[in-house]
């Protein structure tokens, strides 16, 4: 099985930049209370210092008041790397629960991107300094048309709180699926998400934005 891991962020159709037309929902505590949400950003492409090729930079909040760290030796087949800060060739899925949903859905992918253990940070859009965990070739990143994410059963999340799942998120904003001790149920789901990213042809938002 090739390295995934499943993150829950905000619900917003372009994350480019909050908009008038594009404003993050079901992020939390924080979303709510301010209106804000650093993943706002997850797919607005952007070249960093010495680099020649654009980049997403990906944010999700992890729970807890103590260290940030995402613990990349759960993540399937890197059960090795405790003490490395960052592995390569990951596939990160964005999910979010849109307003009025009663199911998560993927909203887009990064393929072949690099996890970062502790949280990494760029000054981007006018001095605001971006905090991020995920970064990917802007060629290598998919944002599904809002529509895409609720028509078709394979961009569907199970929640492992709802009634009859026996696995899936739970009220962590990061989900290991397919890790050690996953059922044969989560891992033929996580083989079928795998399959489902790797062969996505279709519409690409990655070049759209709500103004």
């Amino acid at each position: 099985m090739k390295p995934i891991i499943f993150v829950r962020v905000a619900d917003m159709k372009y994350y480019k930049g909050i908009t008038e037309l594009d404003k993050p929902v079901n992020g939390g505590s924080f979303v709510n209370e301010t209106g804000l949400a650093h993943e706002c950003y997850n797919f607005n492409p952007v070249i960093e210092d010495g680099c020649e090729v654009e980049k997403c930079l990906g944010f999700f909040m992890m729970n807890g008041n103590n260290i940030q760290e995402l613990h990349i030796e759960k993540i399937p087949g890197c059960k090795l790397f405790k003490k490395e800060e960052e592995i390569t060739n990951v596939i990160v899925v964005f999910i979010s629960k849109a307003f009025g949903s009663k199911t998560m859905r993927v909203v887009g992918f990064y393929k072949n991107a690099t996890a970062f253990r502790y949280p990494h940070y760029i000054e981007v859009d006018n001095d605001y300094e971006q905090e991020y965990m995920f970064e990917a070739e802007k060629k290598n990143c998919v944002v599904l048309p809002y529509s895409t994410r609720f028509s078709s059963s394979k961009w569907y999340v199970p929640s492992s709180t709802a009634r009859g799942n026996t696995f899936g998120f739970g009220r962590s904003n990061v989900w290991y699926a397919g890790g050690e001790g996953a059922s044969p149920e989560e891992l033929a789901y996580v083989e079928k998400m795998i399959t489902s990213i790797d062969s996505y042809l279709d519409e690409n938002w990655i070049e759209k934005r709500g103004e």
